[in-house]
């Protein structure tokens, strides 16, 4: 009898062991089935949904119904039209249409659809039954719910997302389908802070051409209100830096880690190492050719222009900034493979928007967060825009309804041809078009002078011809570098330059005119185009022991 009784309890107990496996598996089943998700309520007595005609309605806030921006946080709304006609139980689920497809084999798994948000967890909460999901938390009467979706990332392809929804006013009446769905394609215009044009891994322009860039600070409480600095006196941007590069160089791209040189920018607005970087890849063909560098702006002269000088070639035909923000955990604002070689010609003039980016050296919601080392360390990206962190300077703001931390211009200043250079023959016919162009508009220019000039003194007339030759002045071969003249202190960035003579041996004295971006520039010379003729600088390097 007792062992009647021993066996009976290991049964019972075997039996209830089994019980339990099987509805964790079930479960298992449940949370991560494939497939589509059956939205009919749990509750319904009855299988098909009822015929909606607009009483019930799904609203999402991209300002485009049937697009979306990458990384962005839109509003999903669900209401009734009706004041008499609540509704009690409610799901929203994000999902790729190609479900259809194949119900029982299709598998959320490495699909990017974005991520549901809950907004009031008294309302709604996470759905058990599928991916991506969102249900009701109570039985209440609701006469519309509003959840969050985060679209999917920039690095995600074309992604098509459908945002389906059901709303249920009790166990026999539900509805889905029409009016409670929206099927979203990503938006591929490019970002407001993208170069106008893609980066091109070949330029077969036949010259160089000298640009200025200005970043201009637009980052003040009037415009970004929300967690703004308590200490307004400590913010700063650091000095913009950058250069122009070739196409295979990086000085930072989304996407990929941040450099030594970044990171201390970003961290601490130190630009050394960043520039240090740049100019050991400097070359001829490859790498780097000029090191751009403009001031420094503290509060209260933030919004006063940063400028620098620079120069491109076909090899270096693309530039990339970066520019500190003080205080922030590792926060810059920047642009990256700005491209100025077009099939037009060398680009004359853009300006941007930039938006913060994150180095991912550093974790920290807000400006005067407590920041925490990355570890690992994350790859650059957008400040988290659209953040649902009430402590983040961009909780539930797109990038669209951010107003711009500063604005960019670059601007072509001259073009030179080059001599003898092997270039393609579309690139070189369209040369020797701009330049047959400008020739005929010096020579209608020249003529309009001499007709003019015919009533001038013919004293005059000889002056002017005598300026003429003098200004055509043949020069020699380069001379050896200068030491390199720091921009201050004992080590650091400086520069260096070198001249060449006039062929009847005389040396240029022209005056120089130092730049903050430690470019040299004549001033006094007779002879045209003396700064690329008769002298040349280099920006250079002192170690600091």
């Amino acid at each position: 009898m007792r062992q009647q009784t021993e066996i009976r309890g290991v049964c019972l107990i075997t039996m209830y062991i089994q019980y339990i496996i099987v509805l964790l598996l079930s479960a298992c089943y449940v949370e991560a089935q494939p497939g589509r998700c059956d939205q009919r309520p749990p509750q319904a007595t009855v299988m098909e949904p009822s015929e909606n005609r607009g009483i019930y309605c799904l609203d999402i806030s991209t300002g485009n119904e049937t697009s979306y921006r990458p990384d962005q946080t839109y509003v999903l709304k669900i209401y009734t039209t009706l004041p008499n006609r609540p509704f009690r139980w409610f799901m929203i689920t994000a999902e790729d249409p190609n479900v259809d497809n194949n119900v029982f084999e299709f598998s959320h798994k490495n699909i990017d659809v974005g991520t549901l948000k809950t907004l009031d967890q008294d309302k709604s909460r996470y759905s058990e039954r599928c991916s991506s999901s969102v249900e009701n938390a109570d039985n209440s009467d609701k006469s519309f719910v509003e959840v969050h979706w985060v679209s999917p990332r920039q690095s995600t392809k074309n992604q098509t997302v459908r945002i389906r929804a059901m709303v249920a006013e009790n166990n026999e009446v539900w509805y889905t389908g029409e009016h409670l769905t929206v099927v979203l394609h990503k938006n591929t215009d490019k970002a407001l802070d993208s170069p106008p044009f893609p980066a091109s891994p070949v330029c077969n322009l036949c010259s160089e051409a000298r640009y200025e860039v200005i970043f201009y600070g637009k980052w003040s409480r009037v415009a970004h209100p929300r967690h703004y600095p308590t200490k307004p006196d400590d913010n700063g941007y650091s000095h913009m830096v950058g250069c122009s590069h070739t196409f295979d160089y990086s000085l930072w791209k989304q996407g990929i880690n941040a450099s030594d040189g970044l990171k201390m920018l970003a961290e601490t607005a130190d630009s050394t190492y960043m520039e240090r970087e740049i100019i050991s890849q400097m070359g001829e063909r490859t790498g780097t050719r000029t090191l751009i560098r403009g001031k420094r702006r503290h509060h209260p002269y933030m919004s006063e222009p940063s400028h620098s000088l620079f120069r491109v070639d076909r090899f270096h035909h693309l530039f990339s900034i970066a520019v500190g923000m003080r205080p922030s955990p590792d926060w810059f604002l920047g642009t990256s493979q700005f491209e100025l070689c077009t099939d037009d010609g060398w680009l004359e003039e853009e300006k941007i928007p930039l938006f913060p980016w994150d180095a991912g050296t550093m974790d920290g919601i807000s400006y005067e967060s407590q920041p925490t080392v990355s570890t690992p360390r994350d790859n650059v990206e957008r400040v988290e825009v659209g953040s649902f962190n009430e402590a983040s300077p961009f909780y539930q703001i797109n990038l669209n309804d951010l107003q711009p931390f500063a604005l960019l211009t670059v601007r072509r200043l001259d073009v030179f041809p080059l001599v003898g250079a092997e270039c393609s023959e579309d690139a070189a016919a369209k040369e020797e078009e701009e330049a047959a162009a400008a020739a005929a508009a010096e020579a209608a220019e020249k003529e309009e002078e001499e007709e003019e000039g015919e009533q001038e003194e013919p004293l005059l007339g000889e002056v002017r011809q005598n300026l003429e030759v003098i200004g055509r002045c043949p020069v020699g071969e380069w001379a050896d570098w200068s030491p390199c003249v720091l921009d201050d202190g004992n080590c650091g960035i400086g520069f260096r330059t070198r001249t060449r003579r006039r062929i009847d041996g005389n040396n240029y004295n022209g005056d120089y005119d130092y730049q903050d971006n430690m470019q040299a520039q004549p001033t006094g010379s007779n002879c045209e185009d003396q700064d690329t003729k008769s002298v040349e600088y280099q920006n250079c390097f002192v170690d600091c022991y």
